[in-house]
Parts: structure tokens; sequence; C-alpha cells
């Protein structure tokens, strides 16, 4: 140490070196910081990523949650659509019967008049029934007409409010609150 006071020559060399080696170790530990910094930002990104894959994954799985649930529970409310279609057929023709029943012969004939009761009862217990699985007949005769349940097919001169349903041709059905047949009417309309 007394040698580098005496040269001070060797001693600015010395310094210099030790500085040189001093911003050497500087410039490598930025240039570690920089590569760490870089890998942290990388990290981050495929965290975000990774992150906007799982969110979006879990919404999906709660849409196809709830649309499985609305199928299921449309398919319940509906399953039976089908068989209504026919039944309503049967239960028509049950109400035809009842009201083509010819009056002044069932009152003649007590045979008669219990057959045509047992008709009746048939028909009020098949209308419990199908209300009793939200199967609902439409009937509408002097109601306003309702083009989402009926089907005008005629329209006729009449003294009722133009537009209300004057005739009945044919009784419409609906389960829960979906057509299955629309009732087919003759609509008032004013006379001329």
């Amino acid at each position: 140490m007394s040698e580098n006071l005496n040269n001070p020559a060797e001693s600015s060399i010395n310094n210099d070196q030790n500085n040189l080696v001093t911003d050497n170790q500087l410039n490598s530990n930025e240039n570690q910081i920089l590569v760490l910094q870089n890998q942290i930002n990388e990290l981050n990104q495929k965290l975000n990523d990774t992150n906007d894959k799982l969110l979006r994954s879990l919404a999906e799985i709660d849409n196809v949650r709830r649309r499985s649930r609305e199928d299921l529970e449309k398919a319940s409310k509906y399953a039976i659509s089908n068989f209504v279609s026919d039944l309503v057929l049967v239960t028509e023709n049950f109400f035809m019967a009842s009201e083509n029943a010819p009056k002044d012969e069932i009152n003649k004939y007590p045979a008669i008049q219990n057959y045509t009761k047992a008709i009746e009862m048939t028909e009020k217990e098949l209308l419990k029934v199908l209300e009793k699985n939200k199967v609902l007949r439409i009937y509408p005769l002097n109601q306003d007409f309702d083009h989402n349940f009926h089907e005008a097919i005629a329209q006729i001169e009449s003294d009722a409010k133009e537009g209300s349903v004057v005739q009945v041709i044919q009784a419409g059905y609906s389960i829960a609150d979906r057509l299955i047949r629309p009732a087919l009417v003759g609509v008032a309309k004013p006379k001329l």
C-alpha cells in the first residue's frame, strides 16, 4: 500500500480498474434486472391471459347450466303437448255429443237421460284433468278477437261489437302459455 502512495500513476490505474469492475458489475446487474423485469412482465401477461380464459370458461359453464335448466323446464312443461293434441279431439267429440243430443228424446226416456248425464260427467272430469295439467280450452264466444289465440275464418254481419267473436266453429286449446291449436271463429262485422 505504501508503494501505491509513492506511485500516483499506479494508484490511478488501480482506481480505474476498481471503477471499471464496479461499472461492469452495475451494467451486469442492470441487465439482470431488465431480464428479470421482462420475465415478470411476460408472467404477468400469461397470468392475465389465464385469468381471462378462466373467467370466460366460468361464464360459459354458467350459461350452459342456465340453458340446460331452461330446456329441462320447457321439456317438463310441454312434454305432454303431443299427447294433448290428440286428446283434445276426443274432448271436442264429447262436447259435440252433448251439444247435438236430441233434447226432446232425452227427456222422454229415462235410460237416455242417464246415458246423457254420464257423458256430461265424463266431459267435466276430462276438463278437470286437462286443467290440472295446465291445458285450457279456449271458447271465446262474445269475447274480443285475439289473434294470439283465435283464427278468424269468417266475418259475420252482426249487431255485436265489431271484432268480437260471434261464432266458435272449433274450440282452441293451450298448454301453459303455448297454443296447441287456435280457436276457429267467426268475427262480427257491421251490418250494411
